[in-house]
């Protein structure tokens, strides 16, 4: 330290000037560098995080209401399809709902179960597919795996249809 003093004393006037404008530099630099910018990179991540979860979340909620409404408004009509394979059954509605370009796979298991996969489904599309195979064709869901896709709105999905009482 005390080298550093002399060093600093035996510089000329302007010299001095120089090195106490570039040591303000530095620090100025150290600061915004290792503690200010970062600070402010990791707030906006987080805001960023914190506005696509609200949005994942309200979209979860509506999704939520139309599930209770569709499950509630399943009135019961007559069963279509009897004599028709359940893979030509889910093949057709599938197309018919909008969700043709979303099915994957379809592997029947007998002649009344198959496993349907599906990749970036439209998930609204998919419950109302769902539930016009349960109320026209007697046909529901007895196992269902579903995540959330890239892609806003979309899921992939792996699904066991059943068809009962055929």
């Amino acid at each position: 330290m005390n080298q550093l003093r002399q060093w600093y004393e035996g510089l000329a006037p302007r010299e001095r000037v120089a090195v106490i404008a570039g040591a303000i530099a530095v620090a100025f630099a150290l600061f915004y560098y290792a503690l200010w910018r970062p600070l402010n990179v990791s707030v906006e991540d987080g805001r960023v995080r914190v506005t696509a979860e609200a949005e994942q979340t309200r979209w979860m909620l509506g999704v939520r209401d139309e599930a209770r409404l569709l499950q509630s408004s399943g009135s019961q009509r007559s069963v279509q399809g009897r004599n028709e394979s359940l893979l030509s059954i889910v093949d057709s509605t599938s197309r018919e709902n909008g969700l043709g370009p979303a099915v994957r796979r379809i592997q029947p298991d007998n002649n009344d179960q198959a496993t349907v996969t599906l990749e970036k489904a439209n998930f609204n599309q998919m419950l109302f597919w769902l539930r016009s195979l349960q109320s026209d064709y007697g046909v529901s869901a007895s196992q269902m795996t579903v995540t959330r896709d890239d892609e806003n709105g979309t899921v992939q999905a792996r699904l066991t249809l059943t068809r009962g009482g055929a």
